[in-house]
């Protein structure tokens, strides 16, 4: 392996250890996905419900 490949490697070792862009820490990343996902699908179930035709 040259001297190059071994600087890429080490590099990105250390990068694995780095906090996200944005809310902090992977946890709350995480939940915020989680909470965006369960209210959108919440959203579309209610537009759903009001747009379904009456039977």
């Amino acid at each position: 392996m040259s001297m190059e490949a071994n600087e890429r490697a080490a590099a990105s070792d250390s990068n694995v250890d780095e906090a996200p862009p944005l809310l902090g820490t992977w946890r709350n990343l995480y939940t915020f996905v989680l909470v965006y996902l369960a209210a959108v699908i919440f959203l579309f179930w209610l537009f759903t419900r009001h747009y379904a035709p009456v039977a």
